[in-house]
């Protein structure tokens, strides 16, 4: 009889849940928006490379 351990399977990214539609993100994505139009993008993190 073997006593190895089988070996550990890949977590498959086809089962991994998306939240792109959950209400906690809706929010901030649109609160990001709404700050972006109102005070532009950060130059400082426009420069950085």
């Amino acid at each position: 009889m073997n006593n190895q351990n089988p070996p550990l399977k890949k977590p498959s990214k086809a089962k991994a849940k998306g939240y792109g539609n959950d209400p906690f993100f809706v929010k901030k994505a649109e609160d990001s928006k709404a700050f972006l139009e109102k005070y532009g993008f950060p130059k400082e993190l426009l420069l950085k490379k």
